[in-house]
């Protein structure tokens, strides 16, 4: 039996184990206003070193258009904002007995408001990194994972398994010796297997330049935990605040002791490396400033340290007026005095930026030649692929939407981004037409007044 405890340290070699645990209490406070999720720049957000990346995923995906803080879960989320995807604390760990489960600005569960059962174990995945352990017991070439259990009772991981690839075939999961028990208070760190010396635990990679996820399952397959990384977070370390139970955050590396917040991260208000804003910091820029069409409104900073333009107005007469995400109709609407020519403009819910290209955009509607709309009048538009139809469907857990001219350079026209729910039935403006605020739960109208 290989049992982790409290003690010192203690490190356990086997012919496919290395493995090393101390203890150390838990910060009890959790730094709400960090974020873990800078990533490359991309731009500011519409919708919403040597690479290590491993060559056999093929399920990676770039999350970058990602935007968290729109209060929609979207892929590589946990959670967003208010939105907990109808978790609760049980659902995250069932060492968990009550309390409060909230949502950290990183789009992953916080349960340090949970309440642990005294006579559980909660065993979560706490600290990974994707680049090598740079001092320590654990100093190497190696990625490392880190294992914590908060519980009050030592955890039986026999049989556990984990890894990057969601079929766990045998070539890419590490799986835990029988009788590996993991005490109150223990850290397990696990490395990646070295291939020169062929000392090591996972036989599997952790990317540093896209996102992959991360599993732990129990020895009969059901998910204890999971976090998915989008390969820059991880590059020095990426762990858990409070341990087992916060969201994740940019780290310092501390395998095998309590996790720390790194001084350089998304979320600590200070704009840094290829971040383009953090926290309330956005360097200055004014949504005029992007030069997309904007004439008013507020940018803002998502949960990625990148740009959030949802909050940038403009003067623009013809304006997106309703949207009903039931039958993925959008309803535009000509408050002008005169007919507007619509020929070559674009109806999307990808994510526009100043590089958008229509070309590249393979779900759209690019309005024909000769489409115009009368003073006074509605355009709805419906899904499919026929002329004057948009191809792109409306999620009913959220989206956006934006009408744009793209002649001589992408202009903004008008643009709307919604929640979860709010146009099952109608989501517009109210009162009807420019200057009118977007409200949930309209009464369907389209084609005619709000």
């Amino acid at each position: 039996m290989t049992t982790y405890t409290t003690t010192p340290f203690a490190r356990v070699r086997s012919a496919s184990l290395v493995l090393g645990v101390v203890l150390a209490a838990c910060p009890s406070d959790d730094p709400s206003a960090a974020d873990s999720t800078s990533g490359d720049a991309t731009g500011p957000d519409t919708d919403t070193d040597t690479t290590n990346t491993d060559a056999t995923d093929t399920d990676a995906t770039d999350t970058s258009g990602v935007d968290c803080g729109n209060d929609i879960i979207e892929e590589g989320e946990e959670c967003d904002g208010v939105d907990l995807g109808g978790s609760a604390c049980a659902d995250v760990d069932p060492g968990f007995v009550g309390g409060t489960l909230a949502c950290g600005a990183t789009c992953t569960f916080d349960a340090s408001g949970c309440t642990i059962d005294p006579g559980a174990a909660v065993v979560a995945i706490n600290e990974l990194t994707s680049e090598a352990v740079l001092a320590g017991d654990f100093m190497g070439p190696n990625d490392a994972i880190e294992l914590h259990n908060a519980g009050g009772i030592a955890a039986d991981v026999s049989g556990w398994q984990i890894s990057d690839d969601a079929m766990f075939l045998p070539e890419k999961t590490y799986v835990f010796p029988a009788g590996t028990m993991i005490e109150p208070g223990a850290f397990v760190v696990l490395l990646s297997v070295d291939l020169l010396s062929g000392t090591g635990d996972f036989p599997f990679g952790i990317s540093d330049s896209v996102e992959e996820t991360i599993t732990l399952v129990d020895a009969d397959g059901v998910m204890v935990d999971a976090i998915a990384t989008n390969g820059y977070e991880a590059r020095v370390s990426y762990c858990r605040l409070p341990d087992a139970s916060g969201p994740w955050f940019q780290c310092e590396q501390t395998f095998g002791a309590a996790n720390q917040l790194a001084a350089t991260a998304c979320g600590n208000g200070m704009i840094e490396d290829v971040e383009e804003c953090d926290g309330d910091d956005v360097g200055g820029v004014t949504c005029e400033a992007l030069a997309l069409g904007y004439t008013g409104g507020a940018i803002a900073c998502t949960g990625a340290c990148n740009l959030d333009a949802d909050g940038c107005t403009t003067d623009s007469a013809i304006v997106l007026n309703e949207i009903d995400a039931t039958n993925d109709n959008i309803e535009i609407f000509n408050g002008s005095a005169g007919a507007i020519d619509l020929s070559g403009w674009v109806l999307t819910d990808d994510n526009v930026e100043a590089d958008y290209d229509a070309t590249v955009d393979t779900a759209e509607l690019v309005f024909g030649p000769g489409t115009t709309l009368a003073a006074g009048a509605y355009l709805v538009v419906g899904v499919g692929f026929g002329p004057g139809q948009h191809p792109f469907g409306l999620g009913l857990g959220g989206d956006s939407i934006t009408l744009l001219d793209p002649a001589g350079g992408v202009t903004i026209i008008d643009q709307v981004t919604y929640g979860a729910a709010e146009a099952t039935v109608s989501y517009c403006r109210q009162p009807n037409g420019p200057g009118g605020v977007w409200t949930a739960d309209c009464a369907a109208t389209m084609g005619g007044a709000n």
